[in-house]
């Protein structure tokens, strides 16, 4: 039987050499450059183990471990590991290349709908939005209202953080959709 853990199954369109792929897949996990010292087809199978391993069943699972764990550099082998049990078992969406291309238009719709309403009834995740808010807030302070007035401010300053990390999550979401340029038809991300 053929491993289905190799680069062909990730939805990226990736160069061949093995130099390129070290880069763009270690970019891809946010993983420092010094940890690919005399790196190779190792550590690139072990990066697309990481990325795929959500989606694999119990014995992939178990040769995604066993190719992960091969990788003579005991740091990058953490964190890898590191990176399969949070998108796994704690958050998929600490890892979003862990993320389905349904699972990623889930997430943009959510995220859309969020910044629409929010711009709808007016609040903006924008420096103009902050700087509003702050002007607003001093004025309020400034009046010497009432407590009421103070859970006033921080019910702004919630509103527009939530604003803000919903924006936020947009772009890492738009970013990542501009990086998958092939649609896979394997099952793994669709």
């Amino acid at each position: 039987m053929q491993s289905i853990i190799k680069i062909e199954n990730l939805p990226y369109n990736i160069e061949n050499s093995v130099r390129d792929q070290i880069s763009f897949l270690s970019d891809l996990l946010e993983l420092d450059k010094t940890l690919f010292h005399n790196a190779g087809q190792r550590e690139v199978d072990a990066m697309c183990a990481t990325i795929l391993y959500r989606h694999l069943s119990q014995p992939q699972r178990d040769e995604a471990l066993l190719i992960i764990r091969s990788v003579p550099n005991l740091q990058l082998q953490r964190k890898l590991i590191d990176n399969v049990l949070f998108t796994t078992f704690v958050n998929s969406q600490w890892g979003i290349w862990s993320l389905t291309n349904k699972e990623l238009a889930a997430d943009k719709d959510f995220h859309s709908f969020i910044d629409n309403y929010a711009s709808y009834i007016g609040v903006s995740a924008s420096a103009l939005g902050m700087k509003d808010l702050i002007t607003q807030a001093k004025e309020i302070l400034q009046s010497k209202k009432s407590n009421k007035s103070v859970w006033g401010i921080v019910a702004m300053f919630v509103v527009w953080g939530a604003v803000a990390f919903n924006k936020k999550e947009l772009v890492k979401v738009n970013d990542e959709i501009s990086n998958r340029t092939i649609k896979l038809t394997t099952g793994f991300h669709q």
